[in-house]
């Protein structure tokens, strides 16, 4: 069928049509076109079937911070703790103490310190950095200005700058457990706030983007924090402890100001699955003991992947195993590729530290490690690091 058009007047028309003939000759020309012109979708709809779900990847800052903010307020705590202090001039003076009569314990000040902490539980835990509360004598966790409650400590980890403190809400008061997410999918640019409660008034809030994902290369010489996230969001003392979130209201990282060394420098923050692991332990043994492997590695990279007859380039490659340490015990030789490692499937080499520092020592850990073109499972034998 064709959508071409034409009219057939007879060839002795004069012109002389009558006006009521001519709207309709227009009227029928105007529908015809219409009928023939070909339909388009929109842009916008091109490959969403109705019924079907779009998932964000990462949503985009908001016009506003202001109901992300409440949300998260409930949750967000001020922690205040006492913590015994020396210094001055007595201390100058070797025996000075002794010579004005005044025994070690007047020698010491009472110093206060104010940080901020987040409820990831509403049985009462709360996370918070360890250089926060590992020496109060004292904390107080102030969920508003008219409620405190005293908290224990149930672990410290000073080296990973993780606590665990636990609060007994009394009958009828209801804690707001934080959202934990997922850190190791933070992408390069994503915006996330930074969140405090320093001084028991309510939210502290600055914003930006991640400024670099958590390295896993020790190479990278950031003075330790080659395992945080790195984001231009201010952080201060003021939010030290409290939650790094992504805009979806979730926990990506516990803020940590103290890797900052130049004012204005990029922030930091504790990969909140690396809390995990370290809060887990804290649970269970009060202490994170840490445990060790015993070998050197290196990325796989797509030459040594093909090399060694690997599909994909994936896991951890062994430069060197430790005569007599628990790798060498299982088997584990260099050259060897671990693949999974206590039952977690590695996709760089960067994962393993992170597993092997946290599984704990006196344990039977299965890996599956790529030699000779096949998967061989080994069990290693865990133990403390030296």
């Amino acid at each position: 069928m064709s959508c071409g058009w034409s009219s057939s007047l007879p060839q002795e028309y004069d012109g002389a049509m009558p006006r009521p003939f001519i709207f309709l000759f227009l009227s029928l020309l105007i529908l015809s076109a219409a009928g023939c012109r070909k339909r388009v979708a929109p842009a916008a709809d091109a490959g969403v079937r109705p019924g079907r779900s779009v998932k964000i990847v990462q949503p985009a800052a908001p016009g506003s911070f202001v109901k992300l903010v409440a949300r998260l307020a409930p949750s967000v705590v001020q922690l205040s703790t006492t913590i015994p202090v020396r210094g001055g001039p007595a201390d100058w003076f070797p025996g000075a103490g002794q010579l004005a009569g005044l025994d070690e314990a007047a020698l010491e000040r009472r110093h206060r310190s104010l940080g901020s902490g987040f409820i990831i539980g509403t049985d009462g835990f709360i996370l918070t950095s360890a250089h926060i509360v590992a020496k109060a004598d004292d904390i107080l966790v102030h969920l508003n200005p008219k409620r405190a409650l005293i908290a224990s400590v149930v672990g410290v980890d000073e080296r990973g700058d993780v606590a665990l403190l636990r609060v007994a809400p009394p009958k009828g008061l209801e804690l707001q457990a934080a959202r934990l997410g997922d850190s190791d999918d933070v992408q390069l640019g994503e915006w996330v706030a930074a969140l405090g409660n320093p001084f028991g008034e309510g939210l502290i809030m600055s914003a930006g983007v991640v400024s670099a994902r958590p390295r896993k290369e020790l190479s990278s010489g950031l003075h330790g924090a080659w395992g945080l996230v790195m984001t231009d969001a201010d952080i201060h003392p003021g939010n030290a402890g409290g939650p790094l979130i992504n805009m979806q209201g979730q926990v990506v990282g516990i803020n940590s100001p103290q890797h900052n060394d130049a004012a204005g420098g990029p922030g930091f923050a504790v990969p909140i699955n690396l809390a995990r692991g370290v809060v887990k332990l804290l649970r269970s043994q009060g202490k994170v003991v840490r445990s060790w492997v015993g070998l050197y590695m290196d990325r796989v990279t797509e030459e040594r992947a093909k090399e060694a007859g690997l599909a994909l380039a994936r896991g951890a490659f062994v430069t060197r195993v430790v005569a007599g340490g628990p790798a060498a015990r299982a088997g584990v030789k260099a050259g060897d590729i671990i693949l999974t490692f206590d039952g977690q499937a590695l996709e760089d080499a960067g994962t393993l530290p992170r597993l092997a520092a946290l599984m704990g020592p006196n344990r039977q850990v299965p890996l599956v490690v790529w030699r000779g073109g096949k998967e061989v499972p080994l069990t290693l034998e865990s133990e403390i690091m030296p």
